[in-house]
């Protein structure tokens, strides 16, 4: 099934909530377009009051969303392929030819489910090396017979239609899912990555502000307080940077830092001097960042679509590639019970 003409890559200005999963056991088939129809019927079925392996699955959305969209129209599990093959599929109107499903590059999977008046999707996503012409994505390794590994599930679905649809995921592939949320120190280090993936190194210097000021822009950082006893009337603050002042924090942030982190180097510095407050401290957690270009906490990420006139192999596109594989590579890592595997 292609995607309907003019419509956006998927992954774009969307809210998902983050999940991680244990690989899928898919055995000996590979998931093509053609084998994931398969599941999109299941999983219809489920939705239209069927039963899985034998239990009868309920939604219960008496007070939930789903109560409100009318009838279920549509339920589709198809090949997510990196933007490149998508924007053929979407300008020429029609899919690839189902042979070619196994040796275009290729995201993962992409499940569309869709009512009269609302429509929701969940993404698997693997990791796709940078300049990878091989995507056997859906050929397990010798390693691994038997096993696809999609480490991350973005969900954009009303609790009980996401309950339903990762208690699919996990009985029909043997998996293990649960919420994905980031720690504070990979929410810092997943930015300043960014900014860092976003800046054309070989640009003069005011070509470099401007750019980065036009990705990024202004800058929301949430920071929470993990106050013994769980009360306190103050929660969180935000802390608000214009984007005029993100090139002067870098340029502060590399004089009083060798490490990697120039822009945290910068903003600890100055919320010390202004505020008294330590950033550092074990009790201060950055639970959220929001920019321009994306939000990403609690759980959740929004990614934003680079502007129109900008190349899939641009800067902006190539620092949100890498954003998401940090977050493939951070799920997988995280193991099946959540905690973090020695290296």
């Amino acid at each position: 099934m292609a995607p309907q003409a003019g419509s956006q890559y998927p992954i774009y200005n969307t809210t998902f909530t983050l999940h991680r999963a244990s690989p899928l056991y898919v055995g000996e088939k590979t998931l093509n377009d053609v084998n994931l129809q398969t599941h999109a019927r299941r999983f219809r079925d489920i939705l239209a009051g069927d039963v899985l392996r034998g239990v009868r699955v309920g939604l219960g959305f008496e007070n939930d969303n789903l109560a409100r969209v009318g009838a279920l129209q549509k339920v589709a599990f198809r090949v997510f392929k990196v933007k490149s093959d998508w924007a053929v599929e979407n300008s020429a109107g029609e899919a690839l030819d189902v042979s070619e499903s196994e040796t275009t590059h290729n995201r993962g999977i992409l499940v569309e489910v869709n009512y009269e008046k609302a429509n929701y999707s969940a993404l698997l996503l693997r990791a796709t090396p940078e300049g990878d012409a091989d995507d056997s994505v859906f050929l397990p390794r010798s390693e691994e017979a038997g096993f696809l590994r999609l480490p991350l599930i973005l969900t954009r679905m009303p609790l009980s239609l996401r309950e339903t649809f990762i208690q699919y995921i996990c009985r029909t592939f043997d998996s293990r899912v649960s919420p994905l949320k980031l720690k504070a120190n990979e929410l810092t280090e997943a930015f300043e990555q960014y900014i860092s993936n976003s800046v054309d190194e070989d640009a003069t210097v005011e070509e470099r502000q401007v750019g980065i000021q036009k990705v990024i822009k202004e800058i929301q950082i949430s920071v929470g307080f993990d106050i013994p006893g769980g009360s306190a009337t103050l929660k969180t603050i935000d802390i608000h940077v214009a984007r005029e002042d993100l090139p002067r924090m870098l340029a502060r942030g590399k004089k009083i830092t060798k490490g990697e982190y120039p822009f945290m180097a910068a903003l600890k510095s100055y919320i010390r001097a202004y505020l008294a407050l330590d950033l550092s401290h074990e009790q201060v957690k950055i639970v959220k960042i929001a920019c321009g270009a994306f939000v990403l906490g609690e759980g959740r990420l929004k990614l934003t679509q680079p502007s129109n006139g900008e190349h899939e192999d641009g800067r902006q596109y190539q620092a949100t590639r890498h954003l998401i594989n940090d977050l493939i590579n951070i799920a997988s890592g995280r193991g099946v019970l959540g905690e973090k595997r020695e290296t």
